[in-house]
């Protein structure tokens, strides 16, 4: 069995445990605790106005450095602030008990660090001071050596190597002991950190919000599809099928000119149904977007659109299939939106990256006004936007323009995907 945490690695037999890596990641463990601990205390005592915000700070360390002793990954209690609210972040922070439960730990974490700084002196004496007795016996005279309170030591050449053997029984009580200060360290500060069942909770009411968007775009889109096959397709195939009834009855009464006719008239309608096929495959999910990316899906849906779109490209790389898919959606919802609904003369596309943020923003001179609550499209494209951990922001002024701006995490397309495409 695989031991995955220190308390695993203390329940060992003493050999295999003193052989493990756990007492050198203890030792790492416990030294960076120290070096935190000294490395905080000057400057949060100066700047104790903004202690939450170290305590954010400290939080966001702690859950990483933890996971070098087999701490459990711990999730952050924070909730996503959306970016039209990032001027309420700090007020938002400030009002969640996962900040304040940080910078507890982050008091704590400071003060066990100048623990952890007295461990280790105390730890590298009783390492140095076998050494110096035995080279103090080898160089000096015979003397008494006061070690500590009242026990004391005569050393000399005859007993010089008397010392040296402490140094086993100082190893092994030096892992045990880092390892059980590491192992309390984090298991107290992993608590602190870790968020609470209610904090999960509202996650999970948000995912299954999440979810329940998903399904009722993905119902929306199902029905969209069904009535363009049925007001399109369906009724172009109704007619060629209206048009060869007329050729077979030409044909069978001998009028050429009038079967020549009804021919031409049958493949032009064969040729729309083709069109307007190809039209409702497209707005599925087109070929050119699984091939060459989302840049190029988007510049070849400009070229078809209705109203002039302008296609401007910042170095936005190939992302999943998901994320390109909602950013092609995003793109198509809101041309067909400003199409039929506003006033607008133009659109504009944005696609990007801001720092590990990958960005579709698509602006109108339009008259504005869109309101997701109003509009199953919209409430879909946020639903695959939080889905995939992004959020769709909209700005629709009355009067104004309207402005929807959609941010997904950058996970670039993997390997695996970018050899099919």
């Amino acid at each position: 069995m695989r031991i995955e945490t220190i308390w695993q690695g203390l329940m060992l037999s003493p050999p295999r445990f003193l052989l493990s890596r756990w007492p050198p990641l203890a030792l790492g463990s416990v030294v960076i605790t120290a070096v935190l601990g000294i490395v905080l205390i000057l400057p949060v005592a100066a700047t104790l106005v903004i202690l939450p915000l170290w305590g954010i700070l400290f939080g966001i360390i702690e859950r990483r450095r933890l996971r070098m002793i087999g701490t459990p990954v711990r999730g952050s209690g924070h909730v996503r602030v959306p970016r039209e609210e990032r001027h309420n972040w700090l007020g938002v922070r400030l009002t969640e008990p996962t900040t304040w439960r940080e910078v507890v730990a982050l008091l704590l974490g400071i003060l066990l660090g100048l623990l952890a700084f007295c461990l280790l002196l105390a730890q590298a004496i009783a390492v140095a001071l076998p050494v110096a007795l035995a080279y103090t016996g080898l160089t000096r005279p015979p003397a008494e050596v006061n070690l500590f309170f009242d026990v004391r030591m005569t050393v000399g050449a005859d007993n010089w190597w008397h010392p040296p053997l402490w140094l086993p029984v100082v190893l092994v009580v030096v892992a045990y002991v880092n390892a059980a200060f590491s192992a309390l360290h984090g298991g107290v500060i992993g608590w602190l950190i870790a968020p609470r069942t209610a904090e999960i909770d509202r996650r999970v009411a948000q995912l299954t919000r999440s979810r329940a968007a998903i399904v009722s775009a993905h119902e929306t889109e199902r029905q969209r599809i069904e009535r363009d096959l049925h007001d399109g397709v369906q009724q172009e195939l109704v007619g060629i099928a209206a048009r060869l009834g007329i050729l077979e009855l030409e044909l069978a009464s001998g009028d050429a000119k009038s079967a020549e006719d009804a021919l031409r008239a049958a493949q032009d309608q064969t040729e729309r149904a083709l069109a307007s096929l190809r039209s409702t495959v497209r707005g599925i999910h087109p070929a050119v977007l699984t091939d060459h990316g989302l840049v190029a899906a988007v510049s070849e849906l400009a070229g078809r659109s209705s109203l002039p779109m302008r296609v401007r490209d910042h170095g936005l790389p190939r992302l999943e299939r998901a994320a390109e898919a909602a950013g092609y959606f995003l793109v198509t919802e809101a041309s067909t939106n400003a199409a039929k609904h506003t006033s607008a003369s133009s659109i504009q596309v944005d696609l990007g990256m801001d720092h590990d943020v990958a960005y579709v923003a698509v602006s109108d001179d339009g008259h504005g006004g869109a309101d997701p609550e109003r509009g199953s499209g919209l409430q879909g494209l946020a639903g695959r936007a939080e889905a995939l951990g992004g959020t769709l922001s909209i700005s629709s002024p009355a009067g104004g323009p309207t402005v929807l701006r959609m941010e997904l995490p950058c996970q670039t397309a993997r390997a695996d995907d970018a050899g099919t495409r």
